[in-house]
C-alpha cells in the first residue's frame, strides 16, 4: 500500500502572512463609526408659491427719498440724553419729542435759530453746528391728561360729561421738570450722503 504524507510546504504556503510589527513610538488609531444622521424632528411646511390675487403696487419700507443739492456743507449729529429733575433718565419716544421741541421753542436764541431733526431717543442731527459742542437746558412741561371724549361730552352724546370725565375735570394740573443735555457727536460731509444716493463709495466719517 502506497503511503500517503502530507504536503508540509504546500500547507505552509497557504498561511497568511504574519502581521507587521508596530513600532513602539507609533500610536494607532482607532476607526470610529460614521455618525447616525438622524431625521428632523421638525419639517418646514412647503409653500405653494406667492400670492398672484390682487393689484401689486411699489411699496418702500422705512425709506424716504432725498435729494442733495448743495454738497460742500455738512451736517452734524448730536447725542441726547433726557433725565428727570431726580436723575432718572427719561424713557419713551413721546415724551423725548415734546421735550426737544420745548427746547427749540424756549431756547431758539442760544441754539442760533437751529432746526432739529430728532428720532425721538438719543440722536439729533442739524444742518451746520450748535453752538457749542456740549448744552445743557432745562425745561418744564405740563402734564395735562388727554380727554378721549372731545368737549367732555358722554358717550352717548348729549354732551354732559360721565363720571370719568368729572374725575378727570378735577385733576389738577402737573407740571414736571426736565433736564436735556445734547453732546456732539460726529460730523458727516454732506459728499457722503450724495456718494451713498448715487451707489458710490462712502467717506470715512470725522468723529470729534
Amino acid at each position: 500500500m502506497d503511503s500517503y504524507e502530507p504536503e508540509k510546504n504546500g500547507s505552509q504556503q497557504d498561511l497568511p502572512p504574519p502581521p507587521t510589527v508596530v513600532p513602539p513610538d507609533v500610536v494607532p488609531l482607532q476607526a470610529e463609526p460614521e455618525p447616525v444622521k438622524k431625521k428632523p424632528l421638525r419639517v418646514p411646511i412647503a409653500r405653494r408659491g406667492l400670492a398672484s390675487k390682487g393689484q401689486k403696487i411699489p411699496l418702500l419700507t422705512n425709506h424716504f427719498k432725498v435729494n442733495v443739492t448743495n454738497v460742500d456743507g455738512y451736517f452734524f449729529h448730536y447725542s441726547v440724553a433726557l433725565s428727570y429733575e431726580d436723575g432718572r433718565p427719561v424713557d419713551g419716544k413721546g415724551v423725548g419729542r415734546k421735550v426737544i421741541d420745548r427746547v427749540q421753542e424756549t431756547y431758539d436764541s442760544e441754539l442760533d435759530g437751529k432746526h432739529f431733526a430728532y428720532d425721538g431717543e438719543k440722536s439729533l442731527f442739524t444742518i451746520g453746528s450748535l453752538p457749542r459742542n456740549k448744552l445743557e437746558f432745562t425745561v418744564v412741561l405740563e402734564d395735562i391728561s388727554s380727554n378721549r371724549n372731545n368737549g367732555n361730552a358722554s358717550p352717548d352724546g348729549h354732551g354732559s360729561p360721565n363720571e370719568s370725565d368729572r374725575k378727570r375735570m378735577r385733576r389738577p394740573y402737573q407740571s414736571k421738570t426736565f433736564k436735556v443735555e445734547i453732546s456732539f457727536a460726529a460730523k458727516i460731509p454732506m459728499q457722503a450722503i450724495a456718494n451713498a444716493l448715487g451707489d458710490r463709495s462712502r467717506r470715512t466719517l470725522k468723529k470729534p
